[in-house]
């Protein structure tokens, strides 16, 4: 019988991918509920009409990294092999004896055991094994938000800015994001999958480096490369609810109103006491009649949500808002983005920057 094709190795992969999955008795749903707001399923081929870029992933550090237990909550994870071995060793026989190494490995399995006792000898480094055959036969990471199957190699490559996956495995289990599991998984509980909108092929996409090791900051757009706020609106309907947004510039809400916003409605759990406070002070400020972009702002200063950037990137760090507008304090902050027209707030408390872009620092 000849050797598979690449099709049948590629199949064969895929049912070896389902079978793990299904091992571990995850809830697909939940594990999907790691980022803040709702994300839509991707849109029809009008994109290729339209001129955009399909929606991409990366995968980005969380603010608060998670633990392995937390992790194999998260995803039902069971089984008691499902442990690190960051410094545990293995003989060659307790090597040979692992039963997941002909899953991971396609049909180059004796090569495989055979390279890893050639290099390691009678006392083998579990987690450096791990990484080296996981390097041979990629099948993801678990990240906090999704399923390993669903992070390729490109995504830790890019992350960890080298286009060699082992050396991209190492750098990122070096710093503490990569856990190799005694069932051959590799786990990452604090990295998740963010979904970057689609942009405009005229305007800079979002840089493809690693939040790790690379510095950013804001920058303005060119005039011929500014996106219109029609097309900030149609990339970030794609990433968070389309309820809301739309700019609210202008327009004025009562208390009741403002009271129902996301960040305050007492419906969707209890508010942070700071949200409250704000709040009494909006009340106390404008009366009856509330500029709904000022009230926006003022929470936002408290909040600190997404802001979309020009080149469709995802801001997060206020450090880069109060650097680019040479202040220490983030309401007046944004009190100068919007004085200057580049900052746009949404009815959902969502911010947009069609002017600004959000790059790597090389200075």
């Amino acid at each position: 019988m000849g050797k598979p094709n690449r099709e049948q190795r590629r199949a064969q992969k895929a049912a070896r991918r389902r079978q793990r999955r299904a091992g571990r008795q995850m809830n697909a749903k939940e594990s999907r509920d790691g980022l803040k707001g709702d994300l839509l399923p991707s849109p029809g081929p009008t994109w290729v009409d339209l001129g955009w870029q399909p929606p991409v992933r990366r995968l980005v550090p969380l603010e608060t990294a998670g633990t392995l237990e937390q992790l194999a909550v998260r995803h039902g994870i069971t089984g008691d092999d499902h442990v690190s071995v960051n410094g545990q060793w293995w003989t060659p026989e307790e090597f040979l004896a692992l039963e997941w190494i002909p899953e991971l490995c396609d049909d180059e399995v004796d090569r495989a055991r055979e390279e890893v006792l050639i290099r390691y000898g009678g006392k083998i480094p579990a987690d450096v094994a791990l990484l080296d055959l996981s390097a041979r036969s990629f099948i993801g990471v678990t990240t906090w938000n999704e399923y390993g199957i669903e992070c390729t190699a490109e995504h830790v490559t890019a992350l960890a800015q080298t286009s060699d996956l082992r050396e991209a495995l190492g750098i990122l289990h070096r710093d503490g994001w990569i856990t190799p599991m005694a069932d051959g998984f590799l786990d990452a509980p604090g990295l998740f999958l963010q979904r970057v909108p689609p942009a405009p092929s005229h305007v800079r996409r979002w840089p493809t480096a690693s939040h790790l090791h690379t510095r950013f900051r804001l920058n303005p757009l060119p005039a011929d490369e500014i996106p219109t706020l029609d097309e900030l609106i149609y990339a970030s309907k794609f990433q968070f609810a389309v309820k809301g947004l739309y700019p609210v510039t202008g327009t004025t809400w009562t208390p009741e109103q403002i009271a129902h916003h996301p960040w305050l409605d007492a419906c969707e759990g209890e508010p942070d006491p700071p949200m409250v406070e704000e709040f009494e002070r909006i009340l106390a400020r404008y009366g009856d009649q509330i500029p709904v972009d000022q009230a926006l702002l003022d929470l936002a200063a408290v909040a600190m949500p997404y802001i979309i950037t020009g080149n469709f990137d995802v801001l997060e760090d206020e450090q880069l808002v109060k650097a680019f507008t040479q202040t220490d304090d983030l309401r007046q902050a944004f009190g100068i983005l919007q004085r200057d027209g580049l900052l746009v707030p949404l009815a959902n408390g969502l911010l947009l920057a069609p002017g600004l872009a959000k790059v790597i620092d090389e200075t």
